[in-house]
């Protein structure tokens, strides 16, 4: 993502590009081709600072800001190019760790997380089910009150990180409740009556551990409740509007690479006596992709911008998921059309990205679920009404008085 970085970014940037490259990559297609899940690979990831750039020094992080943060991410998905492991730390970082940081308690961000930021634990956010994924409103999972707690009981299905979690935030419907039910729930996985599925058979993002947790009168403590109770619907919004702009940045970080790769090939590619970078239809093709990235990057800085001043930016975050999964898609198809045979092979890392592209069109909401938003938005704003949420806890994002911080 080209901005102005300040010196500090910049080196901040680099030096997570280097961590992507040397730890990551070398190793992401065999991920991909066991459908295995690194957990000491993780925990160096850990070692290097990365889960707690943007996390207060108080439970083991940088304490740096959202610029910081963002240059990190976005040096360390151009240097990886493994959409398995960087769409695990989406759900973990800015999801699970975020959410405790910015509506649990003192308590349980002493409790979670400095585990969670020195790789000791993995960590899970578990909202969708197997009848109920973007309408939120409809989940099944039921929590009932306890002498000492509360009971969940039910299944969360197609969970990123949920068949090696051993921490889960997940979303359940309070009984007795009434209309403020839905309640976000903070539980380690070891406790008895959770059960862990095994990875599922995907055809991407197959470095990414995805699978279910079945709760079978799972006992959890009175301080399991993030947020309080009916509140989850605030945590979940939370959830979904920081993992749309971060994937916006972890595509930026993707596709920068491809671009280069397809100038350089096809600047040495001769065919009939001259590069086929000569051709008009082939700088066509790499314009196209560049154009896109772009775009997706003026929009991306604008989201961050917003979460960074604790603003809701739902109809932003939803435009820049619909240009990522679109702009991911379509680099790594031309890509391979411009490397012809060779970009086809299974040893060349395009077809993996490919297919991981895939699953940016439904993961995180629909590119239909997306549309809905922005036209709700759209709708609302011309009957000069807003749908803008002035009650989001964005402390994760906010800007910290760091030395190095963006000015």
């Amino acid at each position: 993502m080209q901005i102005t970085w300040s010196e500090h970014q910049r080196a901040i940037r680099a030096r997570y590009q280097t961590v992507g490259h040397e730890l990551v990559r070398p190793t992401a297609g065999q991920r991909d081709s066991s459908l295995s899940f690194d957990r000491e690979l993780w925990r160096n990831l850990a070692r290097s600072g990365l889960f707690g750039v943007h996390m207060p020094t108080a439970y083991g992080g940088q304490g740096l800001g959202i610029w910081e943060f963002a240059a990190a991410l976005d040096g360390f998905a151009e240097g990886c190019q493994d959409m398995g492991i960087l769409v695990s730390f989406v759900a973990q970082v800015a999801l699970v760790q975020a959410g405790l940081l910015s509506y649990g308690s003192e308590a349980q961000c002493q409790r979670w997380l400095p585990d969670l930021i020195s790789g000791e634990k993995i960590g899970c956010f578990a909202i969708t089910e197997a009848t109920c994924g973007s309408d939120v409103r409809a989940l099944k999972l039921s929590a009932s009150y306890a002498a000492t707690g509360y009971v969940l009981q039910g299944q969360k299905w197609n969970i990123t990180n949920a068949p090696v979690a051993d921490l889960c935030m997940t979303f359940a419907r309070l009984e007795g409740a009434g209309a403020q039910a839905i309640t976000c729930f903070m539980t380690e996985t070891d406790k008895p009556g959770i059960t862990q599925s095994a990875a599922f058979e995907l055809l991407g993002n197959r470095g990414t551990p995805i699978g279910s947790i079945d709760f079978e009168h799972a006992a959890l403590d009175l301080d399991s409740v993030i947020g309080g109770e009916g509140q989850g619907l605030r945590v979940l919004y939370f959830g979904f509007l920081v993992e749309r702009v971060l994937t916006g940045l972890i595509v930026t970080g993707c596709v920068q690479p491809l671009i280069d790769e397809c100038i350089a090939y096809s600047s040495k590619r001769l065919a009939f006596g001259k590069p086929i970078s000569d051709n008009q239809y082939v700088q066509g093709h790499i314009v196209q992709i560049y154009t896109q990235l772009e775009l997706l990057r003026s929009v991306l800085l604008r989201g961050l911008s917003a979460l960074e001043r604790g603003e809701d930016c739902s109809k932003l975050a939803s435009i820049i998921k619909i240009l990522a999964s679109e702009a991911l898609h379509d680099a790594c198809l031309t890509a391979m059309k411009i490397h012809g045979n060779y970009g086809y092979r299974r040893d060349h890392y395009f077809e993996r990205l490919l297919r991981d592209s895939i699953g940016l069109f439904f993961a995180g909401g629909t590119i239909e679920i997306h549309k809905h938003v922005i036209w709700t938005n759209l709708l609302a704003e011309a009957q000069d009404r807003s749908k803008e949420k002035t009650d989001l806890r964005l402390d994760a994002y906010q800007a910290r008085t760091t030395e190095g911080a963006a000015a």
